[in-house]
């Protein structure tokens, strides 16, 4: 995977960083930060969006385990926990997120990156997942406003369903309004005249020529 992480190392021991960071940085990752502590890595996690933490089992001030929970709970990134091999069963099952991936110590280069390319690889698809979702719910949420203020529009100036959705199209097009807008603006000026039984007629004048 082409993509460049920006990685944080959490490890309590200063050369299993150095080692970790060679490994990472002449594969063309960027790690932005390297700490012996959790508090000191949480601060910092605060500073820049980071996509994986690398984090060790213990750390000088905490868990890694701890450390993970709290940082997933500020942050949407992803961690990866060097878990020794006798711990991996406990780790497992004391991790609730799914954002939080184990691999047994000692580790390999090939192990290492292995792993951050799989969660990248994760993350984009969950990146493209979310973003999808967002479009559908605004697309769903464009399609109910347009279809009522088209039911409006036909109950307050007389017209068509065909008449009413040319009126929302032409005026978007005239004023350079997203049809978005133009239906929230239909709805909160003509809205209130399908409860008003005293009003015989709105202004035609405001009905644009077809």
């Amino acid at each position: 995977m082409d993509t460049i992480c920006r990685i944080m190392l959490v490890f309590r021991q200063q050369e299993t960083l150095e080692r970790v960071k060679n490994i990472l940085v002449e594969n063309g990752h960027r790690v932005l930060y390297s700490c012996t502590s959790g508090m000191q890595a949480l601060r910092l996690a605060g500073l820049h969006d980071i996509d994986i933490a690398v984090v060790g089992f213990t750390l000088s001030d905490m868990s890694g385990i701890h450390f993970a929970a709290d940082l997933l709970s500020e942050h949407t990134c992803s961690v990866l926990l060097i878990v020794p091999a006798e711990q991996m069963a406990y780790a497992r099952q004391s991790i609730q997120a799914e954002d939080i991936v184990c691999l047994p110590r000692p580790i390999t280069p090939k192990a290492l990156l292995t792993s951050i390319d799989l969660m990248m690889q994760y993350r984009e698809r969950l990146r493209h997942m979310r973003a999808e979702t967002q479009k559908l719910k605004e697309d769903l949420k464009r399609r109910s406003l347009a279809d009522k203020a088209k039911t409006i529009l036909m109950h307050a100036l007389q017209l068509s369903e065909f008449e009413a959705w040319r009126f929302m199209q032409k005026t978007s097009m005239d004023t350079g309004t997203p049809l978005l807008e133009v239906a929230e603006m239909i709805i909160e000026k003509y809205g209130h005249t399908r409860q008003d039984k005293g009003m015989s007629h709105v202004d035609s004048a405001s009905l644009p020529d077809y």
